[in-house]
């Protein structure tokens, strides 16, 4: 196997070999190739996610990818279980290890994927958190008179975006006549269409009109001299925890949205649509909502 590897190493990274040092090079390439095939697929987060995994199996293991089975990575889940990792951390991992040696399957770094065999930890179906109707007038409430707090509060609740999409907005990104957000730059690369409300088209206005540079971009720092900040996003919304004693991060009101609109009754491939998720079960959770305003509505007329 180490002679094969190798051989196919030779042909991906050249003859400048340190026999001393095989393992180190092998793996380190390997992993380094995945990044960059898969950097303009992924998101850069979950990539490096995907990294650690990898690097830490291989800490784990204290042996070379290429010789890592099943048992190995059964052994290192019970490690990460008795660490107290939550499966749903746990599954990440795995899907990072997975498709790590998918990947390195059909550049025939290897004959086999270890992780075909493994299952993964059951992940409780919970909703995630999001706003009341009361929350969310207690957070706009507060941000009022902040131009472009109150602005990013209103786009990231209007459109359900995520706060990278969020910072990579431009001015010319939005179409005003049919209240329109194109989004270039979304997870894995994905473009998309979200809408917004008159509400939030009024406090963009606002706060436009009152913003003196000429930078492209919807949302820039305090001295407009670059696009904002995701941090800077982050650090106003642990001041409104700290303030409001309320749970809430940027995402939260992406949850939010999501959650409003299951309740009002929009149909949850349209959520799903609007959201940007790929596959019907990351939005599945909302449908619990949107049953339970259907049955209510029900109750009401029954």
């Amino acid at each position: 196997m180490r002679d094969f590897l190798k051989e196919r190493l030779f042909l991906c990274i050249g003859s400048s070999w340190d026999k001393e040092s095989l393992f180190v090079i092998t793996s380190e390439n390997c992993i380094q190739k995945f990044k960059e095939d898969f950097m303009f697929r992924l998101d850069p987060k979950t990539i490096d996610l995907y990294q650690r995994a990898i690097k830490q199996l291989l800490q784990y293991c204290e042996k070379p990818f290429e010789d890592i089975i099943s048992r190995d990575i059964r052994n290192w889940l019970l490690h990460l279980n008795e660490k107290g990792y939550k499966p749903i951390t746990v599954n990440a991992k795995l899907f990072g290890l997975k498709l790590f040696y998918q990947y390195c399957v059909e550049e025939k770094f290897v004959s086999n994927n270890p992780l075909n065999s493994i299952i993964f930890p059951d992940i409780e179906d919970k909703l995630p958190r999001y706003l009341e109707i009361g929350q969310l007038l207690q957070l706009r409430k507060y941000v009022e008179g902040k131009l472009q707090e109150r602005a990013i509060v209103e786009v990231l609740y209007a459109t359900g975006v995520r706060i990278g999409e969020l910072a990579e907005i431009k001015k010319e990104d939005i179409d005003w006549s049919e209240r329109i957000i194109y989004i270039r730059k979304g997870k894995r690369k994905k473009e998309r269409i979200v809408l917004f409300t008159r509400l939030c088209e009024e406090h963009l206005k606002s706060y436009l009109h009152n913003r003196s540079d000429n930078l492209p971009f919807l949302f820039v720092n305090k001295s407009g001299t670059r696009k904002v900040c995701i941090r800077t996003i982050q650090g106003d919304f642990s001041n409104y925890r700290q303030q409001l004693h309320i749970e809430i991060t940027p995402h939260t009101l992406r949850h939010t949205f999501a959650a409003h609109l299951a309740i009002k009754g929009m149909p949850i491939e349209c959520v799903q649509v609007l959201l940007g998720h790929e596959k019907p079960n990351q939005t599945h959770l909302y449908a619990r909502l949107y049953h339970q305003a259907r049955k209510e509505k029900y109750d009401e007329w029954m």
